[in-house]
């Protein structure tokens, strides 16, 4: 599993950054980036993508689904932690379509993280 988070951590920083590069969101504060990287990114789709041999391909890009819009949406109307110059996000306009573009994105997330497990170990 540790390899999986760290994995994630990797990936988690090359996805801020390249954001950061592109300006697609912008944090309010510096420390949040961070705790996206090593909490959600590192632990939680980390952890996930561990358990993709037991749960299966499509479970797994369904909890991370799951995971991405809730996230998406708590930072929307409690946290506030970034929001899209704009309301907009490459070519998506809105933030319900974008919420749901990034969500599918995260669903992706553990996939990713398993496949380059199997790829490196």
């Amino acid at each position: 599993m540790l390899r999986c988070v760290i994995i994630g951590i990797i990936i988690g920083a090359v996805a801020e950054l390249g954001a950061r590069w592109l300006k697609l969101w912008v944090y309010r504060r510096s420390q949040y980036p961070i705790v996206n990287v090593v909490a959600v990114f590192g632990i939680i789709m980390g952890s996930l993508a561990a358990l993709v041999p037991s749960l299966g391909l499509v479970v797994a890009f369904v909890i991370a689904f799951a995971v991405g819009l809730l996230y998406e949406i708590v930072n929307l109307t409690r946290l506030h932690w970034w929001s899209f110059p704009g309301e907009r996000v490459a070519f998506i306009h809105g933030h319900a379509a974008i919420v749901v573009a990034i969500a599918l994105l995260w669903g992706f997330v553990p996939l990713l993280i398993a496949a380059v497990r199997a790829v490196a170990f």
